[in-house]
């Protein structure tokens, strides 16, 4: 599967950098799947539940505390409040 750039920001600095297949995120308009080619989007995060399956195909829950993505050139970012992979490290 083709990947993409993500990188994942936190108010205590860099948490993400790397290679992904995909990302699963909640958004204040409901869950949104990004995958690689993904058209240029910003929207406004929600708090819930966010899945990213790495460039290797390991796929980690975590908890977003809110914040915004984007996606543009070809790398999305998240900027959230908090973002925390869930309690068994996947």
């Amino acid at each position: 599967m083709s990947t993409f750039h993500l990188q994942i920001v936190t108010p205590g600095g860099l948490f993400f950098d790397g290679q992904a297949q995909k990302l699963i995120a909640r958004t204040i308009e409901g869950d949104v799947g990004i995958l690689s080619g993904h058209s240029d989007y910003v929207t406004a995060l929600a708090g819930g539940n966010a899945s990213v399956t790495d460039g290797d195909g390991n796929m980690r829950q975590a908890m977003c505390g809110g914040g915004i993505l984007s996606v543009k050139k070809g790398i999305t970012r998240i900027v959230a409040d908090n973002f925390e992979w869930d309690s068994n490290g996947h």
